[in-house]
């Protein structure tokens, strides 16, 4: 049993759990050495104590049931904070030029993961069997506590994997270019500058869109299963045969994505396609999901719009939120806090949305008979309307505040082009008036952290309920930041090379 309320928290445990043990994982790789057998040990052991636990909550007392429910899933999502190292692990242990591959294989194992796992829930469907502990006590095990055990077995399956394949990367000897330099280094900068950073409209308005996207996930995350158990009377089953479908829907989306990126369709065009879809979904989701004229199909396609507006709306929007932040070199010093930053928004989002949801947006089965035919509340208009707002905030960015990237308003590249950035500068560099446009040293050696790369990697993926959705593609946008990027970084290491050669002539002299 349990509450509507007790749902959300469940469901909020997991994204709190992670959020608490995420930061304890990262440094406790930081400090041991880059070795991450140990950390990933101790996450699997985590999640095969949180899947037991949910396997034995069905068996206990009335009434603890749901607190262990509510503390599995607590454990899980510590666990599942340690698994996030492989991307730390990756960024680490695989040449830069490789990387995008292998995230990419990672993305793409993920989404076929999520197709097929829904489905396992057929091998369990029809288990019903006692297993005898006592000559006077067995377990029973059904279709919704044998869940637990099928995911404990498949954690410690994955550990062995882990365990027998995954080798330690060498410890982290590159030199930064920053301490190879003769120049003084850019200062982090503080708690002040970055409040004052995210006053500015380009840097606060990604924020708010990657919080409101999570949010608008997690209504539909949370809402499927009850909604299609009261107004459709589906099993688990029919459930999961909709998430595998769903998972389809991601995928088709994201090679849609993939095109547009490659004819360099704009941020603001992907992020405009995205907030559309949640309009026409989220307006649809509550005025067809009705008890009173329900059918599958009119269940489905506001699930299966939704599936596709991760795809357009969340790496745009990252990439938007890369360029606002690497266009200010006061920030030189904190791109990788501006990134955590980035990505701590969609964990508040994963931790209030569900409990919200739950507790305002899903309606009890008995008020539904007794009074209006809709399964949700009035507040899941939250979703369209929202969504609608983020739509006004990008034209208001892009034609009142002049972003210009559709090119509509006057060029203003002659006035870029008058402005000059700051570099840290070697013997070579002696032009001080020159307009160079290269990252300091500094942005360089931050962007290239395996941290940052975790952190941008994570930032383009949403979990809900413990599903993550993966994007593996770039905009194109974000593949040409990249791409200066290694080259002025290229370009700093040959300077950096020539400095050296100097300083052994001047030696010799």
């Amino acid at each position: 049993g349990g509450t509507n309320e007790d749902y959300g928290l469940t469901t909020s445990a997991v994204c709190l759990g992670a959020t608490l043990m995420m930061f304890y994982f990262g440094k406790w790789v930081d400090r041991n050495g880059n070795k991450y057998q140990a950390p990933l040990g101790l996450a699997f052991i985590l999640g095969i104590i949180g899947s037991v636990v949910y396997f034995l909550a069905d068996i206990l007392p009335s009434g603890w049931g749901v607190n262990a429910i509510l503390f599995g899933r607590f454990v899980q999502g510590m666990g599942g904070a340690g698994k996030t190292l492989t991307r730390s692990w990756i960024a680490t242990a695989v040449p830069l030029e490789n990387q995008k591959t292998v995230f990419s294989i990672l993305a793409i194992v993920g989404i076929a993961g999520q197709a097929i796992g829904p489905l396992m829930n057929t091998l369990v469907a029809e288990i019903d069997l006692s297993v005898p502990i006592t000559p006077s006590y067995s377990i029973h095990i059904n279709p919704y506590n044998s869940v637990g055990l099928l995911v404990a077995l498949n954690e410690v399956l994955l550990w062995i994997i882990v365990a027998l394949f995954v080798k330690d990367p060498p410890p982290r000897k590159e030199k930064s270019l920053a301490s190879a330099t003769e120049a003084e280094p850019v200062s982090e900068a503080g708690l002040y500058d970055i409040l004052n950073a995210m006053t500015h409209f380009d840097i606060f308005f990604p924020l708010i869109q990657r919080f409101v996207i999570v949010s608008n996930f997690a209504l539909f995350g949370i809402s499927i299963a009850p909604v299609a158990a009261n107004m459709l009377h589906w099993s688990p089953v029919n459930i999961s045969t909709l998430s595998a479908v769903s998972s389809g829907f991601t995928f088709v989306g994201m090679g849609i994505t993939l095109y547009l990126s490659m004819i360099k369709t704009s941020d603001f065009i992907m992020i405009l396609v995205g907030d559309l879809i949640f309009v026409i979904s989220g307006a649809m989701t509550y005025f067809s999901w009705r008890e009173d004229t329900a059918t599958a199909l009119s269940f489905s396609i506001p699930i299966f719009l939704t599936s596709i507006v991760y795809p357009f709306a969340g790496p745009a929007n990252q990439s938007s939120f890369n360029k606002a932040v690497f266009s200010r070199p006061e920030l030189a010093g904190s791109i990788g806090v501006l990134q955590s930053i980035y990505t701590q928004f969609a964990t508040i989002a994963g931790i209030v949305a569900p409990m919200f949801t739950t507790s305002y947006v899903l309606r009890n089965p008995e008020d539904i008979s007794m009074s209006s035919p809709y399964e949700l509340s009035q507040w899941a208009l939250f979703v369209p309307i929202s969504s609608f707002l983020l739509i006004l905030g990008l034209l208001y960015e892009e034609f009142v505040l002049g972003k210009n990237e559709l090119g509509l308003l006057a060029d203003k590249a002659k006035e870029a082009e008058d402005m000059v950035r700051p570099d840290e500068t070697s013997k070579l560099v002696v032009d001080k008036k020159s307009k160079s446009t290269r990252l300091s040293v500094v942005e360089i050696d931050q962007v290239f952290s395996p941290k940052y790369e975790a952190d941008r990697r994570m930032s383009s993926e949403i979990t809900i309920n413990g599903v993550g959705i993966i994007n593996p593609f770039e905009t194109a946008t974000d593949a040409e930041l990249t791409k200066k990027i290694s080259q002025d970084k290229k370009e700093w290491e040959h300077l950096l090379r020539l400095d050296e050669e100097l300083d052994d002539v001047e030696m010799e002299e």
